[in-house]
């Protein structure tokens, strides 16, 4: 049996019939694609790693996991190497290689350093700091312990343990400073790994029972009480009887635990036989602006009758309130972890794109204009152009106003003399969303969902991104790193920077169809 790693003891913590199949089914985990984004992340975090480094100049780097690394790890510890880099430990059951040991000559032990791609401090789309993600802070915690009681049992007792992240406060100013405090944060976590290596070693040694076992472990996994999207990798290979639309797709089910555990052990999956009792209303609202929206009932109305449920008033009143000339707007990011130009943080969205679609009336036909930036530093660029097409008057119109929002004000703050243009944005942005979202039209295609990649297909099949060459954001993402990086040239960067381009386009498009979609509804149901 493969000795458990640090990776496979992490997700077996989420969720420990995943990490089976991974191990001894691997060609059907296999078959769950991981998206070029995800394989990107792998890569920053690589970079991330490396980078972090530079806090370490002296170091020794032992060949990731290759033939004779834990003996060459025994060597470099017992001729007391000031800095190790990736040092591997291997026991019968566990093996790891740790990011950074050093050596620490008043304990006359090595301190260790895990080092992580997330930063300090997150910020909300809105700019406001999140709490601490507690579970997220276990787990890098859980992290630490694993190769602290691994490194234990191979005879090296770790005195302090700490953890490097990237300092969200922190602007790039030229060269990147890795002065600790600067670009990355050291924090002491040897008092909290203390208290939970033991607990760690106890479920270290259950889960290498538990994924040493031939058979396949009876369903459902934890998995199967949690809404869709934190749904494992396998779920449908371990859960094969859960419907691909079922109860675990109710609008914002995540929230709702005790209920969708109720639902389930009641026997109910399907989205059509929830009951509709008191469980389904709306709580009293915090906000009185704001009352809560029967979302999930809605969702069950209109699956059952498989007919959409509009609320006519309320509809007018949303497009009512938009004021001509129309912009629809659409800005694509590169939120990468090392700022790449200076006057950037940490996870900072660099704006390198933007469609417009503008429609003058209601009667006129929209005219595009665009801008994508591949070379340097875009903001500047970015902003000229959208200001010599975008008027001071009419209404902004975007989906999920909150993101392009955060980046208007962003924008605001880094070049200051457009300040007053973003701001201006901001206070005439529109959230076309919000039709969706508000519940004023409710389709049982959504299936309780309100991204525009689902409600377009519904109401506007003709056009689709299915037939692009990109397809999401997380494409264009992928696709501005790696011709950013060089990593695409010549022709192929060309017909990937046209691919760009059509996507976004039809971003800002498909809120002009939309828009137009609801406004002819309102004009008939008004007859």
């Amino acid at each position: 049996m493969a000795l458990l790693t640090k990776t496979d003891f992490i997700l077996y913590r989420e969720c420990p019939n995943n990490v089976w199949i991974k191990r001894h089914k691997p060609d059907e985990y296999a078959k769950f694609e991981v998206s070029d984004f995800e394989k990107s992340l792998v890569v920053m975090g690589n970079d991330v790693e490396r980078l972090a480094r530079g806090m370490f100049p002296t170091g020794y780097l032992v060949g990731r996991r290759s033939e004779g690394a834990q003996e060459l790890t025994k060597k470099l510890i017992a001729e007391r190497t000031p800095v190790i880099f990736q040092a591997v430990f291997s026991t019968d059951k566990y093996l790891v290689a740790t990011d950074v040991l050093k050596w620490n000559e008043s304990a006359q032990k090595y301190d260790i350093y895990e080092i992580k791609m997330s930063s300090t401090e997150e910020d909300d789309d809105e700019g406001k700091p999140k709490s601490v993600n507690k579970k997220r802070e276990l787990q890098y915690e859980y992290d630490l312990a694993f190769q602290v009681n691994v490194a234990d049992e191979c005879g090296v007792s770790l005195h302090k343990k700490y953890l490097i992240r990237l300092n969200r406060a922190y602007v790039r100013d030229g060269e990147l400073d890795f002065t600790p405090g600067q670009l990355f944060i050291v924090e002491d976590k040897t008092e909290a790994i203390e208290r939970l290596k033991s607990t760690a070693a106890k479920e270290m040694l259950q889960s290498q029972i538990y994924l040493s076992a031939e058979k396949m472990p009876p369903a459902p996994c934890p998995c199967y009480y949690r809404g869709r999207s934190s749904h494992c990798t396998a779920f449908a290979f371990i859960n094969p009887h859960v419907p691909t639309y079922s109860v675990h797709d109710l609008n914002r089910i995540g929230n709702s635990k005790r209920y969708l555990k109720e639902l389930l052990d009641e026997g109910i999956l399907e989205i059509g036989d929830v009951p509709i009792d008191d469980r389904l209303r709306p709580k009293e609202p915090k906000d009185l602006v704001k009352p809560s929206k029967p979302r999930k009932l809605n969702q069950i109305l209109v699956h059952r009758s498989q007919e959409p449920l509009v609320n006519v008033e309320s509809l007018k009143a949303e497009l009512d309130s938009l004021t001509f000339p129309l912009y629809f707007l659409d800005y694509e990011t590169y939120p990468t972890a090392i700022p790449p130009f200076s006057g950037y943080r940490p996870y900072q969205q660099i704006v390198f794109q933007y469609s417009l679609h503008v429609l003058q009336d209601k009667e006129s036909e929209p005219v595009h204009f665009e801008c994508l930036i591949l070379d340097g530093e875009p903001s500047e660029r970015i902003t000229e152009s959208l200001r010599e097409h975008m008027g001071d008057t009419g209404t902004v119109v975007s989906w999920f106003k909150t993101f392009e929002n955060s980046r208007n004000r962003e924008l605001a703050d880094f070049l200051p003399s457009y300040k007053d243009f973003f701001f201006g944005i901001v206070a005439r942005t529109y959230d076309l969303m919000d039709i969706v979202e508000g519940q004023h039209y409710v389709h049982p295609g959504f299936e309780g969902r309100s991204s525009i990649k689902k409600v377009l297909p519904v109401l506007a099949p003709h056009l689709s991104y299915k037939k692009l060459g990109v397809q999401s954001g997380t494409d264009a993402i992928e696709s501005y790193r790696k011709i950013s990086r060089g990593e695409l040239m010549g022709d192929a960067a060309k017909e990937k920077e046209r691919q760009m381009l059509e996507y976004c386009k039809l971003d800002t498009y498909a809120m002009f169809v939309l828009w137009k979609f609801f406004s002819e509804l309102v004009k008939e149901q008004s007859l």
